[in-house]
């Protein structure tokens, strides 16, 4: 668990999790830096089953890859928790008894939600995807929410390979396209917690379908997306491309431009008949983006300048 300014809930997540830990379980939180009294709130439990960790304030994706990075890789699963949120009873097993179905080879598993209000009254269930998770799909879309994620032992060394890399802005996203290139990625339709959504959270959701709409496009009005996309296959090539099956290699040469730093969209990928998103009317929105990205009229100048500074 990552945690940063979370004294008002961190509490009860904390009960959620401690009394469905397994014998010889442990809850590992690194501090990002926080300036309120989360600290002192993770203290107060004085329980042995949860080491705390102080660090500075590195952004949530890059202290949660760094409590990744540290983790001993021999161990079983680990789960993944925001500081916020409710996990319903459960939640440990159904993640180990799907990792433990996919026997040796690297592992992801993730679930659906049940969106919350700030006090925890239930919303709605958060949309299963249609199509089964696969590499090519998580080249352009993520669907493993990483308050859900859990990973085996060859799962976990697999993304310990490449420690805490640079141009990767979103940790989860980053672990369903590791895995998924080199394993098996699980997603459960059953929620298993409840995903508290309240003016603090660092992602959110966003609830019901017209919440979700106006949560992304207040987040590609702030964001370089596509630049974000970008600098992720970038960097999962610099790191893993030397390992990749033909078959992946081909996909990725045949629809990205790479260079040293740097990758672009082939034509190919906007114009081609490969289908990268679980929805057609978000493939649409994705190839638009991906054109007006590549020619240099999206996100505005004045933003990718600052993005680039």
């Amino acid at each position: 668990m990552s945690t940063f300014n979370g004294e008002r809930h961190i509490a009860e997540q904390l009960r959620s999790i401690l009394v469905q830990l397994p014998p010889g379980g442990l809850i590992v939180v690194r501090d990002d830096g926080s300036t309120d009294g989360t600290v002192a709130v993770i203290e107060a439990f004085a329980d042995g089953r949860i080491e705390l960790c102080r660090g500075v304030n590195l952004g949530f994706s890059r202290s949660f890859l760094t409590l990744l990075n540290d983790t001993p890789p021999d161990t079983d699963m680990v789960m993944l928790a925001d500081q916020d949120d409710h996990w319903l009873p459960g939640k440990v097993d159904r993640a180990w008894n799907s990792l433990r179905a996919c026997g040796p080879v690297p592992a992801l598993y993730g679930s659906a939600q049940m969106l919350a209000d700030a006090e925890l009254k239930p919303l709605n269930v958060t949309r299963v995807p249609l199509r089964p998770p696969s590499f090519e799909g998580a080249l352009a879309e993520n669907i493993i929410t990483g308050c859900t994620a859990a990973l085996n032992a060859p799962a976990l060394r697999r993304v310990q390979c490449a420690g805490v890399p640079e141009n990767v802005h979103f940790h989860d996203w980053w672990l369903f396209l590791v895995v998924s290139a080199f394993g098996r990625v699980v997603f459960d339709a059953q929620p298993s917690l409840l995903y508290r959504q309240h003016g603090g959270n660092q992602i959110g959701h966003g609830a019901g379908w017209l919440g979700r709409q106006r949560h992304i496009v207040r987040f590609l009005l702030r964001k370089d997306w596509v630049g974000i996309l970008l600098g992720q296959v970038q960097a999962f090539w610099r790191h893993y491309g030397a390992e990749l099956d033909p078959t992946a290699t081909e996909l990725i040469r045949r629809h990205f431009i790479l260079g040293p730093y740097s990758a672009e969209a082939s034509w190919r990928m906007i114009f081609g008949l490969r289908r990268w998103r679980d929805s057609w009317w978000t493939e649409l929105a994705f190839r638009l983006l991906l054109a007006l990205h590549k020619l240099r009229w999206w996100p505005p100048r004045s933003r990718r300048l600052s993005n680039e500074a």
